[in-house]
């Protein structure tokens, strides 16, 4: 993941986006793979006044009414409910109107007057794929800082920059729009860039393909201003490129007699049909695109306006480099004029059932097919069974039928699609799929969401990867999917259960409710030496058993006037060490607690390492040393003597090292003495500053707008603290130690949803209860502490472990603030 930052807010990124901006309260995030842009995210602060101008009789319906005017008409698929930032994020999913892209909106409001906001788009073909991204992202969400500030600070750059190009705008505006008149093929056969009243040359990098990943036809177009000039262009152009500009189109349905034909109009670089996408790069930022863009008879030609600056291009296009067998034909108008030879992949949107049989048949050679209806077309009602045709498509890899509403069985003759890599079926009445199904060799992804399964049965897949069965009407699983070798990601969440096959825990990526987790499979931990577990004190973990600690809380809940809730916050009142970094750590002596730098370690412990992508050793960064005979006196429940060493891997990967040393601190070889280089270590921070620290006990209560993890099965009176903000900040500080506890053990961790105990649980098992916080480390300026955008990271261990002193199965997590 890559955290990105504004001024008062933060998102998480997986990798795969490669294209993320930023501009003051608003980032964009782009997937390009292969030329192709996948997928794509806007988030960004606004006011909640905003939506007032829209109808409806709460944010919720003037949220949802706001939705077309983002994307176009589109089709709703359902609205839902996430925790985003402490708070409850409206989430609202819907398909555009000719059903062709996926939309994913998100509001979350964090006070009266602000909130934050999300939109995702993709195609609606990799729906599945995307959503739980979407949603992974959009919990990632957190925000900081002074929202009016930052939005002062976005409309005062934009009126700086606005007043820095104001003369040219002034003669831009002066200019009268020309009407933008139909393209026409130029006589003479010759290619022209024509923009204002300067004449740009085309460059070698001009492309156009079909892409493999959505079909689309990609064209580019590049060309540079001669003897470019910041003065005489720099109303045209940025100073970026030195002169040099693109122009980019994904262009839909426009297959006709083999050649590229439509035409689109552009009201600001949106085309209303939602067929083309435009990208461009070069030009002045504050200049957008509006006219039209033509295909026709191997041309493509552009007449418009780049604000008020006319524009009018002709590119004659290399018609021998497409390759249509790529192309996703999108409409049965399209394969009129198409040989069946070259329609390799087809998507309808709401096609006619009773011409689908006459439509498909001719099509040998199909390797993609998608059939969708949207929510609210009666034709749905229509199509109820899978069209006959498709037993012929032995080259077809991928099937997907959504919203297949009428349709009650899965033919059993989609199991002689050999080639069948990916299979998806949602929105369907259909109770079971017959095994010989599940049975095809190349099968790998199977997502059967949303259906009314009531069992399956797949046998033994020997290709079988990931199999996603969301929201069905399941009770009970086979013993078969314990024994698939390749399956590692297992969805099942949203279903009846009420019995799973023994190993099922065993399955590497298995999406399931914790609870169910815990009831229905073999979830106890097995201690890190797997030879079970020892009984648990719990109560040497609670405040209320030091005198105290606990005389400190109740004086504190006094003080706050919380006396209603003085018995759900004793409960749930943790004993806690608090460290603070003082000064910078010299090395002169050893064994004390540090933060940072490097560690003191015992004569013939081996500083940790592991074999990085490349395969080359590499040291772990080095996070603290804490000296258990120093703050025995504090708590109770770590060993009383010798030192814990904490290492990570790397912030993006926090896979961790605990190394516990109980013997003569005397022979404990010096930091300072070390062989370790800033190269040698993996992080690309390298050695963190070595810092001292202090420590004193506490009393560590959860952040009651994100705790209900904690307390709503058994404390549901402390719900109202949620919105006790002042009190709750204020009866949490005064139960701090003299200094602010800026590291802690066995304390509370805020995270955005659910809690550290039960993330380790999900991981390793046990009962969240039986895990606590070894150590939380959060972002520290004085060693350098900077994990992703201010946050913590926390090192959890199975309360058993630490009372066997066995510190060899630690997880660790990161939360980012």
């Amino acid at each position: 993941m890559q955290t990105v930052s504004a001024k008062t807010f933060s998102v998480s990124f997986p990798e795969i986006y490669n294209h993320v901006r930023v501009t003051w309260e608003s980032m964009k995030a782009e997937q390009v793979k292969d030329n192709n842009y996948v997928s794509f995210i806007t988030a960004g602060l606004n006011k909640v006044s905003f939506y007032k101008k829209y109808p409806g009789a709460d944010l919720t319906a003037r949220f949802h009414a706001s939705c077309p005017e983002q994307r176009g008409a589109l089709d709703v698929i359902s609205d839902k409910t996430l925790p985003v930032a402490g708070h409850t994020a409206l989430v609202r999913t819907a398909k555009s109107a000719d059903g062709f892209f996926f939309y994913y909106f998100g509001l979350v409001q964090i006070n009266e007057n602000y909130c934050y906001t999300i939109i995702a788009d993709c195609d609606v073909e990799e729906a599945a794929e995307y959503e739980p991204i979407f949603d992974e992202i959009w919990q990632s969400l957190q925000y900081f800082g002074n929202q009016e500030e930052g939005l002062k600070q976005q409309e005062a750059g934009i009126d700086e920059i606005l007043s820095k190009y104001a003369a040219s705008e002034d003669t831009a505006a002066q200019k009268e729009k020309t009407p933008v008149a139909p393209f026409s093929v130029p006589a003479d056969g010759h290619d022209y860039w024509e923009l204002d009243d300067y004449q740009l040359r085309f460059l070698s990098g001009s492309d156009i393909s079909v892409s493999d990943g959505d079909g689309a036809l990609y064209i580019k177009l590049e060309a540079e201003m001669p003897d470019y000039d910041d003065k005489k262009h720099g109303h045209l152009l940025n100073d970026y490129e030195h002169g040099r500009v693109y122009l980019q189109f994904y262009f839909k349905g426009i297959y006709k007699n083999g050649i590229p034909t439509g035409i689109f109009t552009f009201e600001d670089e949106r085309d209303s049909s939602y067929l083309t996408y435009l990208w461009k790069g070069g030009f002045h930022y504050s200049l957008q695109f509006t006219g039209e863009v033509t295909l026709q008879d191997g041309w493509l030609g552009i007449n418009g306006h780049f604000g008020n600056y006319p524009v009018t291009i002709a590119k004659q296009l290399p018609l021998e480099d497409i390759k249509w067998e790529n192309y996703r034909f999108l409409r049965v108008e399209e394969l009129e004029t198409a040989s069946p030879a070259i329609v390799r992949h087809l998507q309808l949107t709401d096609p006619y059932p009773a011409l689908l049989h006459e439509t498909l048949a001719p099509l040998k050679e199909m390797e993609t097919l998608h059939i969708s209806f949207s929510a609210d077309k009666p034709s749905a009602a229509d199509f109820k069974e899978v069209p006959k045709p498709l037993k012929h498509y032995k080259s077809l890899r991928k099937l997907t039928l959504s919203g297949i509403r009428a349709v009650d069985s899965l033919p059993q003759w989609i199991g002689d699609l050999k080639e069948l890599e990916h299979l998806y079926v949602s929105e369907s009445k259909i109770e079971g799929i017959h095994p010989y199904i599940f049975q095809l060799p190349k099968l790998k992804f199977c997502y059967l969401s949303n259906n009314q399964l009531q069992s399956i049965s797949p046998g033994q897949s020997d290709s079988l990867e990931t199999l996603t069965i969301e929201n069905n009407q399941l009770t009970s699983l086979p013993d078969s999917l314990t024994k698939m070798p390749k399956l590692k990601s297992l969805s099942i969440k949203g279903n009846p259960l009420t019995k799973l096959p023994p190993g099922l825990e065993t399955i590497e990526h298995l999406d399931l409710e914790l609870e169910k987790k815990m009831t229905l499979l073999d979830y106890s931990y097995k201690g890190a030496d797997d030879q079970g577990t020892v009984p648990i004190d719990q109560a040497l973990f609670l405040a209320k058993h030091d005198n105290k600690l606990s005389d400190k809380l109740e004086q504190a809940i006094a003080a706050q006037e919380l006396q209603y809730y003085q018995k759900g916050l004793t409960e749930l009142a943790r004993k806690s060490v608090a460290f603070a970094t003082t000064k910078e750590d010299n090395y002169a002596g050893k064994g004390n607690n540090r933060f940072g730098g490097l560690p003191d370690l015992p004569a013939g412990v081996a500083y940790p390492s592991f074999k990085d992508y490349e395969g080359n050793e590499k040291g772990m960064q080095f996070i603290a040393q804490i000296n258990c005979t120093d703050i025995a006196h504090l708590q109770d429940y770590l060993p009383r003597t010798g030192i814990l060493y904490f290492f990570i891997e790397d912030q993006e990967d926090t896979d961790a090292s605990v190394i516990y040393y109980d013997g003569d601190l005397s022979t404990l070889q010096s930091a300072s003495q070390l062989d370790i280089t800033e190269d040698y270590i993996y992080d690309q921070h390298g050695i963190y500053t070595p810092y001292k620290a202090i420590a004193d006990k506490y009393v560590s209560l959860p952040f009651f707008y994100n705790a209900r993890e904690y307390y709503e099965t058994s404390w549901p009176e402390l719900e109202p603290l949620e919105e006790e903000d002042d009190a709750t900040d204020a009866l949490k500080q005064a139960l701090e130690p003299d200094f602010k506890a800026v590291h802690s053990i066995n304390s509370y961790v805020f995270k955005q949803h659910d809690t550290p105990e039960k993330e380790a649980a999900h991981t390793l098992k046990g009962k969240p209860e039986d895990w606590m916080v070894l150590l939380r480390v959060s972002s520290d300026s004085q060693p350098g502490f900077c994990f992703w955008d201010a946050g913590e990271i926390y090192f959890m261990i199975h309360k058993s472990d630490l009372a066997k002193k066995n510190f060899s199965k630690v997880y660790c997590g990161l939360e980012s603030s």
